[in-house]
């Protein structure tokens, strides 16, 4: 008896990607909102930097401080919760 093999379904892809660069920010790509812990939306869009050091003025986003700690002998930024 044939079994008919079962239709691959398609993969989607998603919605957003976060991406944790080495000893830098978190960068989220793709369709999303960023809201206050309020509701309010302060972001959307395509592709933003989020701050991991602590560092940024601009929190939550980055502003590239962690670039300037490193320079100084900062701390590194864990990427994993193994660093």
């Amino acid at each position: 008896m044939n079994v008919p093999a079962a239709a691959e379904e398609p993969v989607e892809e998603p919605a957003a990607t976060l991406t944790p660069y080495p000893d830098g920010p978190l960068v989220l790509r793709g369709d999303f909102e960023i809201r206050s812990v309020d509701g309010a939306c302060i972001e959307s869009g395509r592709t933003v930097a989020l701050c991991r050091c602590g560092r940024s003025a601009v929190k939550p986003f980055c502003d590239g401080s962690h670039k300037i700690a490193r320079a100084l002998g900062g701390a590194r930024t864990r990427t994993s919760p193994r660093d």
